[in-house]
């Protein structure tokens, strides 16, 4: 299972007090699964964390692959 990669996502919107959370995975068959979870990871980041929503107050992002390594670049979190 090679070149799948696991994009692990957090938010808390301050205004509910709802955390959001998941995983996204890149698995697509002969597709680049590094270069879309990289654009992923940032698209979350860039959409949530540093006061870019009102209403988010933490943002936590981390990539790893199938064999659990954590591939890109490190854990990133964000909290206001």
């Amino acid at each position: 299972m090679e070149n799948v990669y696991f994009l692990h996502q957090i938010k808390h919107n301050k205004t509910t007090d709802a955390w959001d959370k998941g995983i996204v995975v890149k698995a697509e068959t002969g597709a680049d699964n590094f270069a879309a979870v990289k654009q992923a990871y940032h698209a979350y980041l860039g959409a949530y964390a540093y006061d870019h929503d009102p209403n988010t107050d933490f943002v936590s992002c981390l990539v790893t692959s199938s064999t659990g390594e954590i591939v890109y670049p490190f854990m990133e979190t964000w909290s206001k």
